[in-house]
């Protein structure tokens, strides 16, 4: 025993505590948790001047900052609280801000609070290439941790804690000369902190005041929202419904949940999905509530004399704004002091909406939202709308996405930010406010501009399209990769089931049809007669798995961006240049891995045999459609590259008349096309693929996979023994697993099939719940 003790001791573990919780569950049972905490002495600082803590190697602070700010002449470390960073943490994006270091009870906290503020946090700490923020594992430290039981609340545990890690980095740091400085969100808090000997604390706007840069206003701007009070005392809307009391209405039927949707005719319209069966109740006017489009809401039915109807005209905000007279703008102004709205109404009427009298076969289930369940706020991309009063620091912020509510935000820059794109964020929306208030977060560029107006719809529609990252980059093969030969083989060479191999297709006239200007080349195929009379037809793509393997830091941004977008003048690659636009582009006479699907067809488009299998290929041309186009329609062109297209031409037509015979659907297009068939030869050979892919593994599968019985409900099956008329081991279930394939998908033949296959070697005792 004393020997695992010395062993414990030896491996930094100083004390070992146990700690009980107790939660309620969504039945109303009240369970215990037991945690098992183990306290180090051994965790580092994150300051490259600490020789204490440097043999650890995860020092990342340290850039000198005694002249930055007027507060303080020593070099020093940031230590924000929570609510600094929950509501002021795009201010952290600054260079202003270095050295700042996020106690682990506080990444923890934000984390469970703020789901945005903590992206920022972890995006600043752990996705930068930079040395400004560091982790300080204070939940683990054994002088800092504060055990849950002394504490009345979390906030008050997190102020303790604060103020233990600020005490213990004093005196950590006493020989280096840097001190920590903690900043506060209000003036209580800091007092609190200075009352306990801790003098080094501020609040965070004392902090940026202090700032020498004179950048320091573009900070003060962010926060000016918190800073605004309302002029008038008038309650505008209703207060939302604690979280407790929205789940116990919604547990007993009063209200429901819903994702808000405010209508893209009518500003002052919305919508809100109650239930399974997508019925909607309609929402109008007041009853808003300061929901915003995309929010989480409670909402609550209305008295059927409530009950109204969607507007048959078209209200837009651009549109009321141009025809507002000058008595309606000088009355806006002087009802809201600063606001440069130039409106005659508000997003939502002052009082109750007037009561329509209507048929009540027109009215529709109206309600009204009683509380926020969560908020989906995000950045907002806009511009800064003109004031009428000359100096005014408040402006409306007009967002880019018509369904959002204008913002009001406070500024002094708004010369500079006119004619300008920029980005807001909502911080609050007060009960006697009209409008959300927000904070200015950054300017993209000038209004008009080609490259501003594609960052906008790139950040408006949450395209990633940052650089990729050095851990990316890392993943790509050299620039003078080569096929490696060691595993290819001839096609006479390769049998089914066969691992491991490529077949050699270099020979084939592969050929490519693509737009003009296309590198990205994912797709080529070839045709050629056979020595019995039967036609080869090969659909060749490019192998991007051979690069790409699971778990790999490349297919992690691969599954983020999900496919490369396309704009005017430039596309965001899904993956690196060198992949997508070299290494697994099938590019003309350059050898490329492949998985190669080849049918032997007859000349009616009737598929007699099919092959998978990776490949070697080596593209004989990277056509364009109208390339591709001329060389069909020169019948004095007969070379092999030549005839391989027609044929690809007549049997493509063969199979889409196929398809139309049997049902397919053809899509509308005022597109104007060349080589129409060839064009959709993807397409068109896929779903051949996915049809011949499922009769072979019909074939080839002894029985379907029986899924273990789960708490999910099932989809099908199971649903007929929670119906009373339908009992286990009765006939009227027998009959229902005879008639269920008859029940759906009446003409697909491969349904049937894999149905009938399994049900006539089933059991009815040994019946289980299946996933189909």
């Amino acid at each position: 025993m004393a020997a695992l003790e010395l062993n414990v001791k030896q491996s930094g573990i100083v004390n070992r505590i146990i700690t009980k919780t107790y939660f309620k569950t969504r039945a109303g049972k009240i369970n215990k948790r037991a945690a098992e905490r183990y306290l180090r002495d051994d965790l580092p600082c994150g300051l490259k001047a600490c020789d204490e803590c440097r043999k650890y190697g995860k020092e990342r602070l340290g850039a000198k900052n005694s002249d930055i700010n007027s507060l303080t002449s020593s070099n020093h470390a940031v230590i924000a609280d929570a609510s600094v960073w929950i509501r002021f943490y795009d201010i952290f994006e600054s260079e202003l801000f270095g050295n700042v270091l996020i106690t682990q009870g506080i990444w923890e906290y934000v984390k469970a609070k703020s789901i945005s503020a903590y992206k920022k946090m972890n995006g600043l700490t752990y996705e930068t290439p930079s040395d400004r923020f560091s982790v300080f594992m204070t939940e683990f430290h054994h002088e800092i941790y504060v055990p849950p039981e002394e504490c009345v609340s979390e906030s008050e545990r997190q102020e303790k804690c604060l103020l233990s890690a600020g005490n213990y980095l004093l005196k950590h740091w006493k020989k280096t000369g840097w001190i920590p400085v903690i900043l506060c969100g209000e003036e209580g808090e800091r007092d609190r902190f200075r009352q306990k000997g801790f003098e080094q604390a501020y609040t965070v706007k004392e902090y940026i005041n202090g700032l020498k840069d004179a950048k320091r206003q573009e900070l003060l701007d962010k926060m000016a929202a918190y800073d605004s009070s309302s002029t008038t005392d008038k309650l505008i809307y209703e207060e939302h419904l604690s979280h407790d009391q929205i789940m116990q209405g919604i547990a007993t039927g009063k209200f429901r949940r819903g994702t808000f949707s405010v209508s893209r005719e009518n500003y002052r319209e919305a919508n809100v999905i109650v239930d399974e069966d997508l019925n909607t109740w309609f929402i109008t006017g007041i009853h808003f509530n300061r929901a915003v489009h995309g929010d989480i809401v409670a909402v609550e039915l209305l008295p059927r004399t409530e009950w109204t109807a969607p507007e048959k005209t078209i209200r837009l905000r651009d549109v009321e704004e141009l025809t507002t007279t000058a008595d309606a703008i000088v009355d806006e102004l002087n009802e809201d002091d600063e606001d440069s709205e130039a409106a005659t109404n508000a997003d939502v009427d002052e009082g109750e909406p007037k009561a329509k009298k209507m048929k009540k076969s027109i009215a529709i289930p109206t309600a009204k939202v009683v509380g926020i369940i969560k908020r989906n706020w995000r950045p907002y991309c806009g511009i800064l709308m003109p004031s009428a009063l000359k100096g005014a620091r408040r402006h409306l912020f007009c967002p880019t996405e018509r369904v959002i509510p204008r913002i009001r935000i406070e500024t002094e820059q708004a010369e500079i930010l006119a004619h300008q794109r920029i980005v807001v964020c909502i911080d609050r929306w007060p009960r006697d406010s009209k409008y959300p208030l927000g904070h200015y977060v950054k300017t993209i560029g000038a209004l008009g501009d080609r490259d501003t107006e594609n960052e906008v719809l790139l950040l408006e529609h949450d395209v990633p399209h940052a650089p990729f990252s050095d851990a990316v980059i890392d993943c790509l093969p050299p620039e003078d990769w080569k096929p490696d030969m060691s595993n290819v083989i001839k096609q006479d060479q390769w049998k089914p089931k066969m691992t491991g191999v490529r077949v050699d297709l270099r020979e084939l006239n592969v050929c490519s049809v693509d737009p003009l200007g296309c590198t990205d080349i994912d797709d080529a195929l070839h045709c050629r007669e056979t020595e019995d009379g039967y036609l080869e037809c090969g659909v060749h793509i490019a192998d991007v798995t051979h690069f790409v393997r699971p778990g790999m830091a490349m297919d992690d941004e691969a599954v983020m961006r999900s496919t490369t977008v396309y704009l005017c003048d430039r596309r965001i690659d899904m993956l690196p240049a060198r992949l997508s636009s070299n290494l697994c582009s099938l590019r003309g006479n350059e050898e490329r891995y492949a998985f190669s699907v080849i049918w032997k067809m007859t000349r009616e488009a009737e598929i007699i045999d099919t092959r998978f299998h990776k490949s070697l290929i080596c593209s004989k041309a990277a056509l364009t459609y109208e390339r591709a186009q001329e060389i069909i329609d020169d019948q004095g062109m007969t070379d092999e590259l030549a005839q391989s297209l027609r044929r690809l031409n007549d049997m493509s037509k063969l199979l889409k008349h196929k398809r139309t015979v049997n049902g397919a659907l053809t899509l509308a297009s005022s597109e104007v096309r060349l080589l129409k068939n060839i064009i959709s030869e993807e397409k068109i050979m896929t779903s051949c693929i996915c049809q011949r892919i499922g009769r072979l593994e019909c074939r080839g599968w002894g029985e379907m996979r029986k899924e273990p019985l789960t708490n999910k409900r099932p989809k099908i099956a199971t649903y007929s023994w929670t119906i009373k008329c339908f009992k286990l081991f009765d006939m009227k279930f027998k009959e229902l697993i005879i008639h269920l394939p008859f029940g759906f998908l009446q003409n697909n033949v491969n349904f049937h099939f894999f149905l009938n296959y399994r049900f006539e070697s089933l059991k009815i005792y040994d019946y289980q719940r299946f996933w189909i």
